[in-house]
């Protein structure tokens, strides 16, 4: 069932990222339900961003044709990419959701990446930066995540967009950093679940290599072991007030695209589990509650 006016609510999504390319690796090959042919590039952008490096994997996909069966620009574009390894470049693209079931872990995996759209070089004195801005209704409220050491280190809040059809939606997880109280504050005061709202934010995408010593060594050198910490983080810094306009998610709208996100869920399951020797029962999709300002979260 599509929703009436899909196309005026508000589904901001889009991220700006300048740094150095270091890395682009193509794939060339034909998709399986038209046979026209696509090229895929992930590529590593290094950006130096108040003094700290930032690593971003950004992935570019197309199709060699467009709809009118043309030759893609995006495509010719896409192909040049590994021409300008090493060089700075400026990329626009958008958040994306994977979302899957894992038969492994018996459960649904919901990811984020960076998907580019437009790329193109800049000058060397260019300013690095990685942003996003995100617009959506609110799904879930802040929610504490803690280490092993039971120290809050971020919160996630996470919001909705409808797709352009308005029969389906994706969900965007962003964070807070827990050293700014007062964004954790704004967010669970001013917000509600299903409010309209809209986030802008940081990309900080920190690697670093971790040495850590044996804590249980009786006598002679302790024995060392090095990993790598990579953190994926889409903080947020500032937010819109709550949108009451044509591009505001009403309840109803809300109900509908959770509960089309419900049905997806199923179906993902029951492709995932069909094959497999043991097959268990499909959830059942249960109606989205009536939105109160009381919840915390719609899923």
């Amino acid at each position: 069932m599509a929703i009436v006016n899909e196309n005026k609510l508000l589904r901001e999504n889009s991220i700006k990222i300048v740094g150095k390319l270091t890395d682009a690796q193509v794939t060339n090959g034909n998709r399986k339900d038209n046979g026209q042919g696509y090229i895929s590039v992930d590529a590593t952008i290094v950006s130096q961003i108040n003094g700290v490096s930032n690593e971003y994997k950004v992935n570019f996909y197309t199709s060699q044709l467009t709809k009118d069966g043309k030759q893609s620009k995006l495509y010719d574009s896409y192909s040049k990419l590994p021409e300008m390894v090493g060089r700075k470049v400026e990329i626009d693209g958008e958040i994306r959701e994977n979302r899957y079931y894992s038969t492994n872990l018996n459960q649904l995996i919901s990811t984020q990446l960076l998907a580019g759209k437009f790329v193109k070089g800049v000058v060397e004195t260019a300013i690095d930066t990685a942003t996003f801005v995100v617009g959506g209704f609110l799904v879930k409220t802040p929610v504490e995540r803690r280490n092993k050491k039971d120290e809050v280190y971020r919160y996630d809040v996470t919001l909705g967009q409808s797709n352009y059809a308005g029969n389906g939606m994706s969900m965007i997880t962003l964070h807070i950093n827990p050293d700014h109280a007062e964004i954790v504050r704004a967010v669970e005061g001013m917000y509600g679940v299903g409010d309209t709202i809209q986030f802008t934010g940081s990309l900080v995408f920190k690697t670093e290599v971790v040495t850590v010593e044996d804590e249980n060594t009786a006598f002679g050198a302790p024995v060392t072991k090095t990993y790598t910490n990579r953190q994926s983080n889409f903080y947020i810094e500032g937010g819109s007030n709550p949108l009451s306009d044509e591009r505001a998610y009403s309840s109803d709208v809300v109900k509908t695209l959770i509960d089309a996100y419900k049905a997806n869920d199923v179906k993902l399951q029951n492709a995932s589990v069909s094959s497999a020797p043991v097959v268990n029962a499909a959830p059942a999709v249960n109606a989205a509650p009536v939105v109160t300002k009381r919840q915390t979260s719609l899923i």
